[in-house]
């Protein structure tokens, strides 16, 4: 906040107070308020730094802030995604999760470059209370699955499974293991890795139940609520 006071200065405060108002009290649509933050690295792949970002939706001064989630990008790959996410929302009135997997989640060779995260939120019409909403904040990462690159199921902080080891997802072989499935099956099809650093090895590893796979033919994408719980990060072999 103290960063956007700067930048910004008082009058941004202003707007997004009267803005605020009127979104839970108006029956018509929405004003829909966003920040996109084009930066990679520890800004959406970092808990603190996540549940930051999500303050700022959650205390409705956003109505969703999107940022990178990989450890770095391509810019002639992906300005084109994030210009038509930032159309579809404001241009075609789109909600914001169904913008975002309109551009980016159609979009394999952005997708296939870092994963991305919106924390956003839904206004929803309160029953028995006519000109009346409630607004519910969600977060989550959009990603491309993708073993032969190191992302299972879109995961590129997997670690070793093996407690006396933890290398990285890069140090890691990932294959698909006995029967590989196609088209909305796709995310059932059972996981083997093999790690180069200890020589861990494990078979049929199926995909986190946390992990959900996106609607219609987004095939290989997929997308999980962020950032991730403790039980969550040590099921992929996080283990601090």
């Amino acid at each position: 906040m103290q960063l956007l006071h700067n930048y910004l200065g008082d009058n941004l405060r202003t707007c997004l107070q009267q803005i605020s108002r009127i979104n839970t009290t108006s029956d018509s649509r929405p004003f829909i308020r966003g920040l996109v933050i084009s930066s990679c690295g520890s800004t959406g792949r970092v808990s603190e730094s996540v549940e930051r970002l999500k303050r700022l939706v959650e205390m409705n001064i956003f109505d969703f802030v999107f940022s990178f989630a990989g450890v770095s990008t391509v810019d002639s790959l992906v300005v084109p995604a994030l210009n038509r996410f930032v159309e579809n929302v404001f241009a075609y009135d789109m909600g914001t999760w169904d913008a975002l997997q309109a551009s980016f989640g159609e979009d394999r060779r952005a997708l296939n470059i870092t994963p991305v995260m919106l924390s956003y939120a839904e206004y929803r019409n309160v029953k028995d209370k006519p000109n009346t909403r409630e607004r519910v904040v969600d977060t989550r990462v959009l990603a491309f699955s993708n073993f032969r690159d190191a992302r299972p199921w879109g995961l590129d902080i997997y670690q070793c499974p093996n407690p006396a080891c933890g290398t990285r997802a890069h140090n890691i072989i990932f294959h698909a293991d006995g029967k590989q499935h196609y088209g909305r099956r796709w995310i059932q099809t059972l996981m083997k890795t093999r790690c180069l650093s200890c020589g861990d090895a494990r078979k049929g590893i199926r995909a986190p139940s946390w992990v959900h796979q996106c609607d219609g033919d987004n095939l290989a994408r997929v997308w999980y609520n962020w950032p991730l719980t403790i039980s969550q990060r040590m099921e992929i072999g996080i283990m601090y």
